[in-house]
């Protein structure tokens, strides 16, 4: 007997962070490499967000945004 294992899920705020991360990144014409350069975290570390396979802590969360020129509340509120 084979055991699967179970299928993974992303939490709703996550995802969310996820797209809206990407989309402002890609608005701002930024590189995930650029955009870890302001927010002084590495390249994998912003694809693994934008992925959604990271959860980020708040700080990091606010670290981000902030590096994008918006408050946290409108990456949380966009999705």
């Amino acid at each position: 007997m084979s055991i699967k294992p179970a299928p993974r899920t992303v939490e709703p705020l996550v995802e969310a962070f996820a797209t809206v991360l990407r989309r402002r990144r890609l608005a701002l014409d930024l590189s995930q490499e650029a955009l870890a350069r302001r927010a002084d975290v590495s390249m994998r570390f912003v694809s693994l967000l934008e992925l959604g396979r990271h959860m980020p802590t708040i700080n990091t969360m606010q670290n981000l945004a902030k590096r994008q020129g918006v408050p946290l509340s409108i990456p949380i509120r966009q999705e």
